[in-house]
């Protein structure tokens, strides 16, 4: 049996989501999973970077937060089973675990949003034991562009240049999964050591844009990398990817062993056998190839590749060595950065990310009013903060501000609740007042489903519970023809899929609204108070794998569809809905800029 090294597994995330992030139970099967101990031995791993994946959902401190929690998962997992597996930070303590029989635990971090703009957060993930970081998750963030998001930088802005010269220097490894290709070329032209691409796939087999174009396959080669192959069936194969794009209609076409060992093959052919290695991202998906459907697979794989010519020594190259060899390149720059021998910061490097004299007094600042735990900023929030909006958020039930005083927008969210529900929600007489403020001073405002609601029942108009059809899931949203002209809801075009999930209803519009947006169903979608303040029945923050966590009806009607339809059909639209959510949020945080804009020239109060 050829020992394994694999470069990407997203456990601790899979057990923070359906296990309370006990480390348990995992000593036997776990069919849940895709790795538990016993079919990490039956597939040889001899060593595993540990992914500490945050989701996008969270944002700015939340980041950082729940990385800590994920790295203290991968921590008391390795002491809970001390005789299994066995820390590791260096290729020679991989080399010592794999002597004794045990499993060596890495750790990667899979975003450089969890870094929330801090290379001193960097330098703490690395004296806890991380050696990676992935420069981007699935979106784009504000010093680096990813793959699977809209580019806004080019590449790496000059704070990414930074941080990948902080990695080289406290050695960690630089990893090019899940980045664009500009990002990909920019960091291969600042890093003096060689870079990891951790579970991504040959972008000239499948165009799946997580994939690594040819040029960059070489240029890792040329520069001593490893490009580490993920079994992610739509990253492997172009059939899969297509009858994913087009909405998984029908039998998904089969992907196996065969189509991992392409890719393998390929960028051996590109970059040299020296560059190639495995970083499967089991429990980071849900299905896998067949033949390949958990940890227990690897030597299946390696038999495949057997049979196809390749030498032991190649294989042995692929399973550990390659990634090996890159580990220990940077090795002596961690060892020497732990115990304080280091080449000392630069200066960019030790920038305070928080200037707090700076951000109050330039920082736009938006209050977001949650009325409900299951009704939360999400995507919205992120979005904001790339724009340089600092966001407020305050659960209704935990009390609201008197007034709007220094802040320069209003988001009121949905909840479940009319606009009157005070014996249930006892808050929403505050948060009328707030959005009256928010009216009276045509201060920024989104109103998204109940938030709109109150800007219509504040302003004089009516809202009836339980109204007319009962819209849920992505709808056809039509602009007006002064929604196409307005400043935010214009960014929806002609029309655009938007997310739906309400039965109550604005039936009149107040006097002096202006019409912005319908549906099919609902004439009133959104409508627009003076020049800023807006309410939407619709959700821009709301994506398609938000809808994961609906519940089917209590009470169910002939025009209820399943939940798992609603998510599929969302997903046929996913990337449209994103895009004119994301320019949508883009135009309020203008709106919110110029309102900081003023508020510091004296025009507001």
């Amino acid at each position: 049996m050829i020992p394994v090294i694999d470069g990407h597994n997203d456990l601790a995330w899979a057990r923070r989501e359906h296990h309370g992030y006990d480390t348990t139970g995992l000593r036997g099967s776990v069919p849940t999973l895709h790795t538990d101990l016993p079919r990490l031995a039956a597939g040889g791993v001899a060593g595993q970077f540990w992914s500490v994946w945050v989701d996008a959902a969270l944002t700015g401190p939340e980041q950082v937060t729940a990385t800590l929690e994920q790295i203290d998962f991968v921590h008391r997992f390795i002491g809970d089973h001390p005789d299994r597996l066995a820390f590791a930070r260096t290729a020679q303590d991989v080399r010592d675990a794999m002597a004794a029989g045990r499993i060596a635990s890495l750790i990667g971090v899979e975003g450089g949003d969890q870094l929330g703009g801090s290379l001193a957060v960097l330098r703490q993930y690395a004296r806890l034991g991380a050696r990676y970081l992935t420069l981007t998750w699935s979106r784009t963030i504000p010093w680096a562009d990813s793959a699977t998001d809209d580019a806004r930088h080019g590449g790496l802005t000059e704070f990414g240049r930074d941080v990948v010269r902080e990695l080289n220097r406290i050695g960690m490894l630089v990893d090019l999964s899940h980045v664009a290709p500009s990002t990909m070329r920019d960091a291969l032209e600042v890093s003096i050591r060689p870079v990891i691409v951790s579970h991504s796939g040959a972008l000239a087999l499948c165009d799946h844009p997580r994939n690594v174009p040819d040029d960059v396959l070489a240029a890792i080669g040329a520069g001593g990398g490893v490009v580490m192959v993920a079994f992610v069936p739509s990253f492997v194969s172009q059939a899969r990817r297509d009858w994913v794009r087009a909405g998984e209609r029908g039998p998904a076409p089969a992907v196996g062993i065969a189509d991992v060992a392409d890719h393998i093959e390929h960028i051996r052919g590109i970059a040299g056998v020296h560059a190639v290695g495995l970083g499967a991202d089991y429990d980071g998906t849900d299905a896998m190839p067949d033949g390949l459907h958990d940890v227990s697979t690897y030597q299946d794989l390696l038999s495949e590749l057997r049979g196809r010519g390749w030498s032991q020594a190649d294989l042995e190259a692929l399973a550990h060595g390659n990634v090996l060899r890159v580990l220990e390149a940077s090795d002596a720059d961690h060892l020497a950065f732990l115990a304080g021998k280091a080449a000392p910061p630069s200066a960019a490097a030790l920038r305070p990310a928080v200037d707090v004299a700076a951000r109050a007094a330039a920082q736009p600042r938006v209050l977001v009013v949650q009325n409900a735990a299951s009704s939360g900023v999400r995507r919205l929030g992120g979005w904001l903060a790339d724009e340089g909006i600092a966001v407020e958020v305050v659960a209704g039930e935990q009390g609201l501000p008197e007034t709007l005083a220094g802040y320069d927008g209003l988001v009121m969210l949905g909840g479940g609740l009319m606009p009157d529900d005070d014996d249930r929600a006892p808050w929403l007489a505050a948060e009328r007042e707030l959005a009256q403020q928010a009216i009276s001073a045509d201060l920024p405002t989104l109103g998204i489903c109940l938030g709109g609601q109150l800007l219509a029942h504040v302003a004089g108009g009516e809202v009836r519970a339980s109204f007319g059809p009962k819209e849920r899931g992505a709808t056809g949203i039509t602009t007006s023809a002064d929604g196409r002209v307005d400043a935010v809801i214009g960014a929806l075009g002609d029309g655009a899929p938007m997310i739906e999930n309400h039965q109550d209803m604005i039936t009149v519009l107040p006097p002096g609204a202006v019409l912005l947006a319908s549906s099919d169903a609902v004439a009133l979608q959104a409508f627009r108070l003076g020049q800023r303040v807006r309410g939407l029945q619709f959700h821009p923050e709301v994506g398609a794998d938000d809808l994961l966590g609906w519940t089917e009806p209590t009470t169910a009607t002939p025009e209820d569809r399943p939940v798992a339809e609603l998510v599929d059909a969302a997903r046929a639209v996913d990337a449209h809905n994103t895009r004119v959510s994301r320019a949508l949020a883009a135009g309020f945080a203008a709106e919110v800029r110029a309102a900081a804009a003023d508020r510091g020239a004296g025009v507001l109060s």
